[in-house]
């Protein structure tokens, strides 16, 4: 079997492509790697075994089996594989006619339990951005009412599809079932949100570090719990972050709205996963326009003072350290080669200056496609994987403005980030204005010196370069970057405004 190791030396798009196609791992009721009897072939084994531990099983004892479409003699060897309360999956990308449906009924017919059909889509060539349960009516109305035609011809393809569905055309597609007997460990509180009836698991994102999330939906379709797994070892740590902040935020905050609220916490298939409360809303980025903006922007630096509200200035002494000084170092030994005479001293300096702050739990990812718009349009947040419990005031907002300012500038697909920020930090422009005064509102609100909130900004940067950086690595497949890719880097373009508006 392929290992952790095997995975750490492919390609990140490869790696991202292949395990794309096991991230139905999520929905099996197992907490550690399961031992693998694999019977496919090609790129499917290939994944299966990224995903396997290490361990081969003996005859009989292996906590799944993989095959392609079950027929009656690949069923019978997939269930003589496994140990009682094993499971098994059926992996085909060709379209059988009624292929879903006999599937499901010979896996039942064989004694298993737990069937469920699943469509990677929406495309069967590209990687799955879900997982849909065919059976579920509840989950295929969501999704579609999620995606609406955006052209003539998807609005044609749906038909279509609901045909091929109807049919049992539709491929590619994987069954999961699970053989009577007691199993390793019984369900726990990860699996009520997709024992408890219908679930939807959403694995979009360009990365192998993007978590899967599972959303466990209402009889009316609305989501009520949502489940996040890491998909790579790496991604683990984000999933603790999370937790830790969603703790800190319920025990310091209990009353505050818009907040994933945590119920579970354990492993799913060997990482870490998830259980929390649905944030539900309209994504803001969907209403951010030129005439929206200053309104929206009022409602989340009004939300980002309600978190931020509460604690007793500190001293830099118990802070800088942890929040600065490491951030300084590794900014040094990350971007040091490319920055201009003096930049670094410059750096320290502004930042030396920063007086007494608040302890806030920062987001770190407030950004307009992770807030969301409840009832009356309040904002509510998603993906706090990024997030420092014990932070610090002012950066969140700084993160979203710029975004936004990035989004109506069009600046992220051109590469203009720079332009869009120096138009945003002049008041005079309007979106400058509007990103004045909810600085203002901001730091009144939370008794900030002007000055010490410039830092701040600069600060955000300075912590963003580092994700910056894991991503121009993981792009470029290499860990040390030339100059010319950390000369793409959007924040280290931010520390230079900053420092430039400064002088």
């Amino acid at each position: 079997m392929a290992d952790a190791r095997t995975a750490e030396g492919l390609p990140e798009k490869q790696l991202n492509e292949l395990l794309r196609r096991v991230d139905w791992r999520f929905l099996l009721r197992s907490e550690k790697a399961p031992t693998v009897a694999d019977m496919t072939a090609g790129k499917t084994s290939l994944a299966v075994h990224l995903i396997a531990a290490e361990e081969q099983p003996l005859p009989g004892d292996a906590d799944l089996a993989t095959i392609g479409y079950p027929t009656r003699l690949a069923l019978r060897g997939a269930i003589e594989s496994v140990r009682p309360g094993g499971e098994i999956a059926c992996l085909w990308r060709l379209p059988r006619p009624a292929g879903p449906q006999r599937a499901a009924a010979r896996l039942r017919a064989a004694g298993l339990e737990s069937v469920q059909v699943l469509w990677p889509g929406p495309t069967p060539f590209g990687s799955p951005q879900f997982w849909l349960p065919l059976e579920s009516p509840v989950a295929t109305e969501r999704l579609l009412a999620s995606r609406p035609p955006r052209s003539v011809l998807h609005a044609i393809l749906r038909p279509l599809w609901r045909a091929a569905v109807r049919t049992g055309l539709l491929a590619p597609i994987c069954l999961i079932g699970r053989t009577p007997g007691a199993s390793e460990s019984g369900p726990d509180a990860l699996d009520t949100t997709f024992d408890r009836g219908s679930g939807l698991l959403l694995t979009g994102g360009r990365r192998s570090i993007n978590k899967a999330a599972g959303i466990a939906l209402d009889p009316a379709g609305a989501p009520v719990e949502v489940l996040k797994f890491a998909r790579v070892a790496a991604a683990d740590g984000a999933l603790e972050r999370e937790a830790a902040a969603l703790r800190t935020i319920e025990a310091e905050r209990p009353e505050l709205p818009g907040v994933p609220r945590l119920l579970a916490a354990g492993r799913r298939a060997g990482r870490r996963a998830l259980a929390e409360s649905a944030v539900e809303g309209t994504p803001l980025i969907e209403r951010l326009s030129p005439a929206s903006f200053e309104e929206l922007a009022g409602a989340v630096a009004g939300w980002l003072i309600g978190l931020a509200q509460g604690g007793e200035p500190r001293a830099p002494a118990e802070w800088r350290e942890r929040l600065v000084g490491e951030r300084l170092r590794r900014f040094e030994r990350e971007f040091g080669a490319v920055l201009a005479a003096g930049t670094l001293e410059r750096l320290e300096d502004t930042l030396a200056a920063l007086g007494p702050l608040p302890i806030v739990p920062e987001h770190r990812d407030c950004s307009p496609w992770n807030v969301v718009l409840g009832e009356r349009d309040a904002p509510g947040l998603h993906d706090w994987e990024s997030a420092e419990p014990h932070g610090l005031p002012g950066l969140d907002l700084a993160y979203f403005l710029a975004n936004c300012a990035f989004v109506l500038d069009g600046a992220l697909e051109s590469g203009r980030t720079r332009e869009s920020y120096d138009r945003l930090r002049d008041p005079t422009t309007p979106l400058g204005a509007v990103a004045a005064r909810s600085e203002a509102e901001y730091s009144e609100a939370l008794a900030i010196d002007a000055d010490d909130y410039a830092r701040l900004r600069l600060l955000a940067w300075l912590v963003h370069s580092a994700s910056d950086y894991n991503h121009l690595a993981m792009e470029s497949g290499r860990e040390a970057l030339d100059r010319t890719a950390l000369r793409t880097s959007t924040y280290l373009g931010l520390i230079e405004a900053e420092l430039a508006l400064a002088s």
